[in-house]
C-alpha cells in the first residue's frame, strides 16, 4: 500500500506544476470568459448594441441582433454613413465555439458577410463582447477589434406600431404643435399626411416612398425620392404606452456635439 505521505508529495508537486503553468498564460485567458454552455444558456433573445469602445452609440448607428436556439441570428441595421444599408431581420448562420460567436450571411447578396465576436460576459440583461473579425464586400479588414456592450430588449413593438399616429413636434420655446400624421401599415410601408390649414383637412404627402422596420424597441424609417434621387434613413428608440408613442434618439451635429431628440405621438382611431 502506498504511504499517504507519498501521495501528498505527488499532489504538492502537481499543484506546483499547475500554478507555474497558470503564471505563464496571459492573465485574461479563462479569467472572465464564460464557457460555451453558459453562452448557449443565456444568449437566446433580442440584443441591441448600446456602446462601442465605451462610447454610447448614436441611434442612427444602432444594430439589433436576435439569437434563436438552433442557432440562427437575425440582424437589423439601417445606415447611410458609408453606403446605404437596409438589413431588416437579415437571417444569419450562427455558430458558437467556446466563447466565440460567428455570424455568416446565408445569401451571397447580403450586405453583412461575416462577423465574429468574443463574449466576455453575459447575463439576463447585458452582454459584453469584443468584435474581433469582420468581413464584407465593402470592408474586408480583419482584426477590427471593438469592445461592444449589448443591452437585452424585453419588448417588441413591431405589431403595436401599426395604425395612424399624430405627431407632436417638440421645438424650443414652443409647447408642441401637431401638423403631421404617420400611418404605419402591416406591409412595412408608411404614409405621411400634412395638415391643409386652409381646408382644415389632412392631405397625403406622395413625394416619397416610405418604408419602415421595427426590431424590439428600435425603429428605422426609410424615405426615397426619384427626382432628385435620395435615399435617407432615420432611426429612433420607441416605446408605446396606451394611445401614446414616445420617440427618442441620440444625435450628433456636424461638430460631433451630441444631443437628444424627442417626439410624442398619439394614436388616432377615427
Amino acid at each position: 500500500m502506498m504511504h499517504r505521505g507519498y501521495l501528498s508529495a505527488i499532489g504538492a508537486a502537481l499543484l506546483a506544476i499547475s500554478l507555474n503553468s497558470c503564471k505563464e498564460q496571459p492573465e485574461y485567458v479563462e479569467k472572465v470568459y464564460p464557457i460555451q454552455e453558459e453562452v448557449e444558456l443565456k444568449l437566446a433573445g433580442k440584443w441591441e448594441i448600446a456602446t462601442v469602445d465605451n462610447v454610447p452609440v448614436l441611434t442612427n448607428e444602432k444594430q439589433v441582433v436576435t439569437y434563436q436556439e438552433g442557432w440562427t441570428a437575425f440582424r437589423s441595421y439601417a445606415n447611410t454613413a458609408v453606403q446605404p444599408v437596409w438589413m431588416n431581420h437579415a437571417e444569419m448562420r450562427c455558430t458558437i465555439y467556446g466563447h466565440d460567436i460567428t455570424e455568416e450571411s446565408k445569401s451571397d447578396k447580403a450586405q453583412l458577410q461575416k462577423v465574429t465576436s468574443n463574449v466576455e460576459s453575459v447575463n439576463e440583461s447585458q452582454m459584453t463582447a469584443v468584435m474581433k473579425e469582420f468581413y464584407s464586400e465593402t470592408d474586408t479588414a480583419q482584426q477590427k477589434k471593438h469592445y461592444i456592450v449589448y443591452r437585452k430588449i424585453d419588448k417588441d413593438f413591431q405589431e403595436g406600431i401599426v395604425g395612424l399616429w399624430e405627431v407632436k413636434l417638440a421645438q424650443p420655446g414652443i409647447p408642441g404643435i401637431t401638423d403631421h400624421r404617420l400611418a404605419f401599415r402591416e406591409d412595412g410601408t408608411f404614409l405621411t399626411f400634412d395638415r391643409d390649414t386652409t381646408e382644415n383637412e389632412w392631405v397625403e404627402n406622395r413625394v416619397t416612398t416610405n418604408r419602415y422596420m421595427v426590431d424590439g424597441s428600435w425603429l428605422a424609417l426609410r424615405k426615397q425620392t426619384l427626382e432628385p434621387a435620395t435615399d435617407m434613413r432615420e432611426c429612433w428608440d420607441i416605446s408605446i404606452e396606451g394611445d401614446k408613442m414616445y420617440w427618442s434618439a441620440l444625435r450628433a451635429d456636424s461638430a460631433d456635439v451630441r444631443h437628444e431628440d424627442q417626439m410624442e405621438l398619439t394614436r388616432i382611431t377615427e
